[in-house]
């Protein structure tokens, strides 16, 4: 990723949220997940102006499109892929967008042991999985590599961390003035405790630190954690622990397992909130759910 200079001046420079698919796997909608919502991950951020940044293309980007049809302008759009799991990437061509000749999109994704972003993208609408190629697009969107250095627009800058997770995957800091928003949707935090004498786990705490809003993997128990050990996710007390160690201010779990329903996830928001009442915590903690908006403001001087 390369960098520009970000503008100067005093202003006020919010991030704007909207979750758009907060399951973890594979989609599961139905009468017992209304609430929370069944799509797989998908986040939209805003900044100053029109453009969007998306992280993730999952089910959830499907929505996503057809509202932003409403706005009757053309889409300039910034689109981070974590990695390349089917569940952030099922949606993408379903994403209306994407047959709009004059939208202006850019994709950045990691590379995955010498395949290319672009590769990735298109062996997935290759016959005989889908009837229309990557190609085919009328926005024909760019395509670009993701690595570790920081992007910038000179609206919001995007730094990338290597998560703990099968495949070479992404989590993000994004920044714009003094908001901070950090996303992590898959990342299995506990390894990194024990890695090179925890340094790894270190390195993951400073990248999350003193952020508005840490958006963090939470998809298993602490009872069915340890069958899965490996697996590359967290449990709620994990992204519990890496929020409090970071200094957050709030928290939204992620990657809700495709069998949790409603029920289970607000019993698990209500008990994760009374613990911290009992400690004397002020951390805002909560499952994330479709549709949650959240604005984190800033006034800085740059």
């Amino acid at each position: 990723m390369s960098e520009l200079v970000p503008p100067t001046g005093s202003m006020t420079m919010p991030l704007s949220v909207v979750f758009w698919g907060t399951r973890g796997s594979i989609a599961s909608p139905g009468p017992q997940k209304v609430r929370f919502g069944g799509n797989t991950s998908c986040m939209e951020v805003k900044g100053r102006g029109r453009k969007r940044y998306i992280f993730d293309a999952g089910t959830g980007i499907r929505a996503l499109g057809e509202s932003l049809a409403v706005e009757n302008e053309p889409l300039e759009a910034e689109i981070f892929l974590t990695h390349f799991h089917w569940d952030h990437i099922q949606g993408f061509p379903f994403f209306g967008p994407l047959q709009d000749p004059n939208a202006r999109l850019r994709i950045h994704a990691p590379a995955q042991e010498g395949r290319t972003p672009a590769e990735l993208l298109a062996a997935q609408m290759m016959e005989p999985f889908f009837p229309v190629s990557f190609d085919d697009f009328p926005s024909r969107p760019a395509v670009i590599e993701a690595g570790l250095s920081p992007w910038s627009d000179g609206t919001i800058t995007v730094d990338a961390f290597r998560a703990c997770h099968p495949s070479i995957t992404f989590g993000f800091r994004i920044r714009s003035g003094g908001a901070v928003l950090v996303y992590f949707p898959d990342n299995e935090a506990l390894p990194m405790l024990h890695e090179d004498q925890g340094r790894r786990y270190q390195q993951l705490v400073q990248f999350c630190a003193g952020a508005d809003l840490l958006v963090h993997d939470a998809m298993y128990t602490n009872e069915e954690y340890p069958s899965r050990v490996g697996w590359g996710h967290s449990t709620y007390e994990q992204a519990l622990a890496l929020a409090a160690d970071a200094g957050v201010k709030r928290l939204r779990l992620f990657h809700h397992a495709p069998e949790r329903d409603d029920a289970a996830l607000a019993a698990i928001e209500q008990n994760m909130r009374d613990d911290l009442a009992g400690s004397g915590s002020h951390l805002d903690v909560a499952a994330a759910f479709e549709g949650e908006a959240l604005d984190l403001d800033s006034t800085v001087q740059t």
